[in-house]
């Protein structure tokens, strides 16, 4: 792997040939659904097939070669990316660019807004349509070596993040003062700032750094934390609470290097901790090594949720896993990449089966009503011999 610095302090344009592989299998899943084009729109799905974010719409034609018809900057895509770029003036254009209007169209429905698809059901009138959602995303789970190495790197820098939160860590300062030490790190190891999330209404900045009985305060976020935020407009993540010793301070801290992400927890403490919340800290140990072990190429998504259950229910913390009662959410990992919610979603009734190459976030949390949560996140990345751990520091409670 190359050193840090190569990868995060470059302007990386990405490779051609890791475009056209990816456009290649793209095509093979559009002819098999009899997709005749697909129109991709979605800012992420455009980066990823094409290399450049510039605005704009990406034709893929099940045969033939893509086009990127670009509102802005045209220049700039030019620079970005070597598929074939054309000015784009209007979304009346979008059909000639076809040469024709062709029976089964595909558009990524699971994101787009209601009057963008009206819009161009109108420019294609008597077309089908197909979601193009799954098909992109069924791509975008198997890394290539290419992304796999940037994930690394994510996890060499959010290791760095958190040799900064054991230096700076202290009793009596604000969440928010720590999280923006944190933040203020990472932002000097070149993550982007910006963390993106496919599902509808849900997003994140940075992670959740939050502590004592306000890190097992739920928030809309479909996820395992929420804490206070700094306004009800946000509701999540780091607040104005004041950490003291002897309680977690839970820091869920998404890593970034030329645009992949990394997702790790690590439970820190000044001082030491209560029994129960030791305990509880084993126990999420405990669940995730039993889903890593698990985890195998041809394995189901679900069973490695299943797995989980059956090991807290072992333990007994049913009531106490990833939420409190009433508030749990039903899912113990997902995938990583671009976007924090990628395929696989390790949770009930995921059919799809894990497959070499897929990397993922496992997170069980445990939560102490009064006290604040104690739990573990690690990233892997799936190999034919099982799943290798992407986060590198060290998976114990960090104690300063």
């Amino acid at each position: 792997m190359p050193e840090f610095d190569e990868i995060a302090f470059s302007y990386n344009i990405v490779p051609e040939a890791e475009i056209r592989g990816r456009i290649s299998r793209f095509q093979s899943l559009l002819a098999r659904e009899g997709i005749q084009a697909a129109i991709l729109l979605q800012l992420v799905d455009r980066f990823y097939f094409s290399g450049t974010i510039q605005d704009g719409v990406l034709l893929v034609p099940a045969q033939g070669d893509p086009r990127l018809l670009c509102r802005r900057s045209v220049e700039r895509a030019r620079e970005e990316t070597r598929i074939d770029v054309v000015p784009l003036a209007s979304l009346r254009e979008v059909p000639l660019a076809l040469g024709g209007k062709p029976g089964v169209l595909g558009l990524e429905l699971d994101v787009i807004p209601a009057a963008t698809f009206t819009r161009f059901s109108a420019l294609f009138p008597g077309a089908q349509w197909r979601d193009l959602g799954p098909l992109a995303r069924g791509v975008r789970a198997v890394k290539s070596p290419y992304e796999i190495e940037r994930i690394r790197a994510a996890g060499l820098q959010v290791e760095m993040v958190m040799e900064t939160a054991r230096e700076v860590l202290s009793e009596g300062m604000r969440e928010i003062d720590f999280a923006s030490l944190l933040e203020k790190r990472a932002r000097e190891l070149a993550h982007q700032g910006i963390l993106r999330m496919r599902g509808f209404n849900q997003e994140l900045f940075y992670g959740h750094i939050i502590s004592g009985s306000d890190s097992a305060i739920m928030s809309h976020l479909d996820a395992p934390s929420g804490g206070m935020g700094v306004n009800p407009s946000v509701a999540q993540g780091a607040g104005f609470r004041v950490i003291r010793k002897g309680e977690p301070v839970s820091v869920d801290f998404v890593g970034c290097v030329g645009g992949y992400l990394i997702d790790q927890t690590r439970l820190m403490v000044i001082g030491d901790l209560e029994d129960d919340l030791l305990e509880g800290f084993e126990q999420a140990v405990s669940i995730q090594d039993g889903i890593v072990e698990r985890a195998r190429p041809g394995v189901r998504w679900s069973s490695l949720y299943e797995t989980a259950v059956q090991k807290v229910n072992q333990l007994g913390v049913g009531d106490r896993f990833m939420g409190p009662p009433e508030e749990q959410v039903r899912f113990v990992g997902h995938g990583l990449g671009l976007e924090i919610d990628e395929y696989p979603f390790l949770a009930p009734r995921q059919d799809r089966v894990l497959e070499e190459g897929m990397v993922f976030a496992v997170e069980p949390k445990i939560f102490h009503p009064g006290k604040g949560i104690t739990g573990i996140e690690d990233t892997y990345l799936l190999t034919e011999e099982g799943a290798e751990r992407l986060t590198v520091t060290e998976r114990t409670i960090i104690r300063v």
